[in-house]
């Protein structure tokens, strides 16, 4: 069976490959291309239909953290800039990541 998933393995029955190195890679690619968000905390006793922020956290880890101590949900929010694109026949609406300065 060349080129199959699976093979067979002395007495071992079917013995599915490995990606595990090409998968990281792919992993690490993709959360390269993600763009950093920021994270704030819910305010207490809002409803879930509008967001209202309490404060502002830097990491997600911190947010997920402080979000479980305090029994209240967390929001990451990513500002975009919208660009439009002319360059063909009919124009091309794109988004770009608005970089925050510290």
């Amino acid at each position: 069976m060349a080129g199959s998933a699976s093979e067979v393995v002395e007495g071992k029955g079917p013995q599915v490959s490995s990606r595990g190195p090409q998968m990281a890679k792919e992993n690490a690619a993709a959360q390269a291309a993600m763009p950093s968000g920021r994270f704030f905390l819910a305010r207490p006793g809002t409803n879930s239909r509008t967001p209202e922020f309490e404060r502002e956290l830097s990491s997600e880890a911190e947010a997920m953290a402080e979000a479980f101590k305090a029994g209240v949900s967390y929001y990451a929010v990513i500002e975009y800039r919208a660009l439009v694109d002319c360059s063909g026949k009919q124009p091309t609406f794109k988004k770009e990541v608005v970089k925050r300065n510290p």
